[in-house]
């Protein structure tokens, strides 16, 4: 492995450490504002926490693909690496 491409998979990995508390917290928002609306009530404790385990998957998801898409062009923008 040459110094590129350990360069792209630490500063991705960094990347995505960076954005996912503010990423989780914006879309547990979303999500506690869609879910209180569609109930029409104020959630429980129980429904908040069922909420915070749902949102984690989806948050990695997105942020580990926004970070190595975004490196991805960087790297090829500047470096010529892909």
């Amino acid at each position: 492995m040459d110094a590129t491409t350990l360069w792209y998979w630490v500063s991705s990995l960094g990347l995505a450490a960076l954005l996912y508390r503010p990423t989780k917290k914006f879309i547990l928002v979303q999500r506690f504002k869609r879910t209180a609306a569609k109930l029409r009530r104020p959630l429980t404790e129980e429904e908040i926490k069922d909420l915070e385990k749902k949102t984690i998957p989806i948050t990695v998801f997105i942020v580990l693909t926004f970070s190595f898409l975004f490196n991805s062009v960087l790297m090829g923008k500047y470096f010529k690496y892909i």
